[in-house]
């Protein structure tokens, strides 16, 4: 069995720090769960176009308000507590954030440790 909190990862290699939210890791591909799951904070001054070309990412929303734009089509998602989105073909996408929020994040295929978005906006498959 897997057993740990939030609170016991922070400040952990599993604490990822990165430019406008903190992500813990709570299970990743050492894990042999088949998937990753993080609680992050998504900070106000985030300022990231975001495009998971290799991973699928689907999002509880914990905590917070804001919204997320498809860059693509300019579409926005309004942001609250118990809203559950997903990236399912990839779009490439952008946060305004009136509050921070906190949200519960999977990815799959899972991440291996502290990834961080890359200059294309996403995760590379390895580390």
């Amino acid at each position: 069995m897997i057993y740990h909190s939030a609170e016991d990862l922070k400040g952990t290699s599993r604490d990822v720090q990165a430019d406008g939210f903190v992500s813990v890791r709570l299970a990743l591909a050492e894990d042999n769960l088949g998937f990753t799951v993080t609680e992050s904070v998504g900070r106000t001054e985030i300022n990231l176009e975001i495009e998971h070309k290799n991973h699928i990412e689907a999002v509880y929303v914990l905590e917070g308000t804001g919204e997320v734009e498809i860059i693509e089509t300019g579409e926005c998602y309004k942001l609250y507590p118990g809203v559950f989105y997903a990236f399912d073909k990839h779009e490439r996408h952008r946060y305004r954030l009136d509050t921070d929020v906190r949200a519960i994040a999977i990815f799959n295929p899972p991440l291996v440790g502290a990834e961080i978005n890359d200059e294309s906006g996403g995760y590379a498959l390895d580390q």
